[in-house]
């Protein structure tokens, strides 16, 4: 057997796809469908969960901190006060003696050294676990099961992660004289579903979450098994703590306690789900090959119709043949006229009665059978209908999703092109300034440099004009001769006159190139020192910042070392007080005794009833946490009872259904008995008509002889 739907399709199409290659039939019927119309559509679409592996790093680098801690807790001993009745007293102890020695109106009776008090001081130490860091602890472990469970089951329970795929044919072609209307839909649904120890989709491929899954059932047991521990159960009627934290020395100093306060930080700032959904959609266009193999199988179911409901072959099964044999209605009218004494109107009623009743009973059959089709029909139909709403709402809920996911993605890129568009707004009027300013110093220099230029020439030319007085003499001398080394000595001079200023401009843009460098190196060495002064100004406030909060810390510490001081000092003074008063008014306590015990049985009856009351509030939340189990349980049977009994009810359908189709074969076979059972008495009937219509005309003819002789 295949082991996978690749190879069981490559089998199909060696066994009995290649089958048609080799048949001018279905090159025919190819052809047809080829030149018909055709429309092929295939559509997936796939979901696909991305675990965001945050919370679970964070919880799982505080398992061990919470281990640690779990099993050894920190305690202190409690002792508790309490005036007794003499035989309620468990233990006397040196504090008891000393009590009754302060407190003679306890005493009842002396005989000798022996002293019988009435009541006696007795004194309970015991072991306590309530001290605020395990309170801490056994909050943060309540909130961190919340935390878990509520992404568990959002993770492990939801049902919108289904992926589908979809493919439907529409085809028309003509082959001859026939209209040949061909239409196919497949459609699945499938959730994702964990198999040996990993997630697998519908396509088969192993899930990146796998683990991440894995990983979060491990941390969810650990967290259970510290909710079960009997940590737990001793702190389970203290009181929660409530943020902010306060930072003892135990919760700052203890590594272990500093961890599980990082932890109670992420989850009291995570507001995040903890994972997100990514669908991806496609609607393919349809190859070639496949497109083919569709044709094929069109061919094949074509060819089945036409072998079951075709013109020449017909199954005995489904059909029934009849042979009719043509009768004439004035021959049968003529036989019962003379071989049964009947009236006219009897005849007419005979045959009515007997039209009517044949076609009652083939216009019941026919209703009986159109009825059953048409609830079959109305079923299938609703089951569609049913499936195509869902369909469309779910592919409608994505759409909306998809729909709010562009929109807010569009709103944060509106943002960012507003952002990038200030941004760029001022660095172009950074740049403008800086260009202006540079053009502005360019044309300051063009000036001054042309100014030069001008006084150069002046110069040049005042120059001239004296060297051209002094020989001015000597020229209008050699005139003639020198006309000519004139002309010569005149274009030489413009020739390095133009060759100077082509040197000068040279110099001036190499001087121009230079300063621009100059002007950009400059400007990166200011921003880098800006940055580096912004980066030393960014740590010396970090510093700072720091700084102060380590003051603040520090006076919080000595604001708390203070208090603790005047407490200490206070609760010295206030039990110097109330020993002084209670010399003083030893007298009223001892009245007061009895009452204050009284208010202590008091309390602690009003405690037990908090306690009983607060244990069956609990048990009640449990309860109801158990009934709300039970109902989801209960809500998931009823819907596989209704899914059974929709089953069923189809099922029941087709079986009655088939019952129909074999009791209306039944009663056409006991229909055709029954016509050839009247048909063989008719025969009889009337080939006793005919015995009976032979005998008289023979009895004649054999009696006359006799009379003649």
């Amino acid at each position: 057997m295949a082991t996978s739907y690749e190879e069981l399709y490559g089998n199909y199409q060696s066994s009995i796809l290649a089958l048609t290659s080799s048949d001018d039939y279905y090159d025919h019927m190819l052809d047809a469908m080829e030149t018909g119309k055709t429309e092929v559509s295939l559509f997936n679409r796939f979901f696909e969960k991305k675990i965001d592996l945050k919370w679970v790093e964070a919880i799982e680098a505080c398992i061990i901190p919470l281990d640690t801690i779990v099993r050894n807790p920190r305690k202190f001993i409690v002792q508790e006060e309490e005036i007794v009745p003499i035989e309620r007293a468990k233990k006397i102890t040196a504090e008891s003696i000393r009590h009754l020695a302060q407190h003679t109106n306890m005493i009842a009776r002396v005989d000798g050294d022996r002293v019988t008090p009435n009541q006696i001081l007795n004194v309970f130490r015991e072991e306590s676990y309530e001290i605020y860091e395990n309170r801490f602890i056994f909050t943060l472990l309540r909130n961190l099961r919340h935390f878990i469970d509520t992404r568990y089951n959002v993770l492990f329970n939801m049902e919108q992660d289904e992926n589908m795929s979809s493919l439907k044919m529409n085809s028309e072609f003509k082959r001859g004289n026939e209209t040949v209307t061909y239409k196919l839909e497949v459609s699945t649904q499938a959730s994702a579903v964990m198999r040996d120890e990993h997630l697998v989709d519908a396509r088969g491929a192993v899930d990146e979450n796998a683990t991440a899954l894995e990983r979060i059932e491990r941390i969810k047991r650990i967290i259970n098994g510290f909710c079960g521990s009997s940590f737990m159960r001793d702190l389970e009627n203290c009181t929660p703590v409530r943020p902010p934290i306060m930072r003892t020395n135990v919760i700052q100093k203890n590594p272990d306690f500093r961890a599980c306060l990082t932890l109670w930080q992420f989850i009291s700032s995570y507001d995040e789900v903890g994972y997100e959904i990514v669908a991806k959609e496609s609607d393919e266009i349809v190859a070639d090959e496949y497109k083919s193999d569709l044709f094929k199988l069109a061919t094949v179911n074509y060819m089945l119709l036409k072998k079951n409901v075709g013109e020449e072959i017909f199954e005995e099964a489904k059909l029934r043949k009849r042979k009719l044999k043509p009768k004439m209605l004035k021959r049968l009218a003529e036989d019962l006229v003379l071989n049964y004494d009947m009236e006219e109107v009897e005849i007419r009623r005979v045959f009515i009665d007997e039209l009517k009743r044949a076609n009652k009973k083939k216009t019941a059959g026919e209703t009986k059978i159109n009825e059953a089709l048409d609830r079959a029909l109305a079923s299938e139909a609703q089951r569609k209908a049913e499936i195509e709403a869902k369909i469309k709402a779910e592919i409608q809920r994505q759409k909306d999703i998809e729909k709010r996911k562009k929109e807010r993605e569009k709103a944060r890129i509106a943002k960012e092109l507003e952002l990038e568009k200030q941004r760029k707004a001022r660095e172009k009027a950074r740049i403008k300034a800086q260009k202006e300013k540079a053009i502005a110093l360019e044309k300051e220099r063009k000036a001054k440099e042309k100014e030069k230029l001008r006084k150069a020439k002046l110069r040049e030319q005042e120059q001239a004009r004296i060297a051209k007085e002094k020989e001015k003499a000597r020229i209008e001398r050699e005139k003639a001769r020198e006309a000519k080394l004139r002309a010569q000595e005149e274009e030489r001079k413009q020739k390095e006159a133009l060759k100077k200023e082509q040197e000068k401009a040279k110099a001036l843009a190499l001087a121009e190139a230079q300063k621009e460098k100059e002007r950009a190196a400059k400007q990166r060495e200011k921003e880098r020192i800006a940055k580096q002064k912004a980066d030393a100004l960014a740590k010396e406030k970090a510093a700072k910042a720091k700084q102060k909060e380590k003051e603040k810390l520090a006076r919080e510490k000595a604001l708390a070392e203070q208090k603790a001081k005047e407490q200490a000092a206070k609760a010295k003074e206030k039990e110097k007080r109330a020993k002084e008063k209670a010399l003083a008014e030893q007298k009223a306590k001892e009245q007061a005794a009895k009452a204050k015990q009284k208010e202590k049985e008091r309390i602690a009856k009003e405690k037990a009833a908090a306690a009983e009351k607060e244990r069956i509030a609990k048990e009640k939340q449990k309860a109801k946490e158990k009934a709300e189990k039970e109902k989801a349980l209960q809500a998931a049977k009823e819907k596989a009872a209704k899914e059974r009994a929709k089953e069923k009810e189809k099922m029941a359908k087709q079986r009655a259904l088939q019952q129909e189709k074999e009791r209306l074969a039944k009663q056409k076979q006991k229909e055709k008995e029954k016509a050839a059972r009247q048909k063989a008495l008719q025969q009889q009937k009337a080939k006793a008509a005919a015995d009976k219509a032979k005998s008289p005309a023979k009895a004649p003819a054999e009696s006359t002889p006799a009379d003649e002789g």
